[in-house]
């Protein structure tokens, strides 16, 4: 992990300077350097390799299935980077619903799908059935231990997700069924907004 943090930050500094063409170079080595490592998933992106084989060797840690299908196209218009943040977001809740579980008892389910200029991110997982609100009464709360070990109530990061789904004309729907928790997000391919202020 602190090898790949370091050459996440060495992708992140080429990008900064845009100095773009090497940091295709950069991403096409290190594409194949994680190949060498056996990989549980390759997606056909070294970013979303990193973090989906990441939340992978966390699950299997944990004794929580884990099931992908999931593959970058490059002809895929939304950012990599900001699929980034969708998977590490909702992984790392499903992870954390997992982790309370009983080894064993924990499932992760992901896909991306496409329908006509549309990606579909989904993310299924088990959890204890038990499902918090924030005191207005929409927003999901988690129980996290903070840094002095106390637990305390914390959002789930879909506020995240939510907002780089809107920034591509798309949308949230998470679904609750018993002990299933289902978030699906839309992201439209065609009328990409431009970032920053309009």
């Amino acid at each position: 992990r602190h090898e790949v943090r370091n050459h996440m930050a060495n992708m992140k500094s080429l990008a900064g300077e845009q100095r773009y063409r090497e940091m295709e170079d950069y991403m096409a080595r290190f594409g194949e350097t994680l190949k060498q490592l056996g990989n549980h998933c390759q997606t056909g992106h070294a970013v979303t390799d990193v973090i989906i084989n990441d939340r992978y060797q966390r699950a299997k840690k944990a004794g929580i299935s884990f099931e992908t299908s999931f593959y970058w196209k490059e002809t895929d218009r939304i950012p990599v980077f900001d699929m980034g943040i969708l998977l590490s977001n909702l992984l790392d809740n499903a992870l954390e619903a997992g982790e309370k579980l009983k080894a064993g008892e924990g499932y992760i389910r992901l896909s991306l799908k496409r329908k006509e200029s549309f990606l579909l991110l989904e993310v299924e997982n088990r959890f204890d059935g038990r499902v918090r609100y924030a005191r207005d009464g929409r927003h999901l709360l988690s129980l996290k231990e903070n840094s002095s070990g106390n637990r305390a109530e914390h959002g789930l990061g879909l506020k995240n997700v939510q907002e780089t789904a809107e920034r591509y004309l798309g949308g949230v729907d998470i679904r609750i069924e018993d002990q299933v928790f289902r978030v699906t997000v839309l992201l439209q391919q065609q009328g990409i907004l431009p970032e920053g202020p309009v």
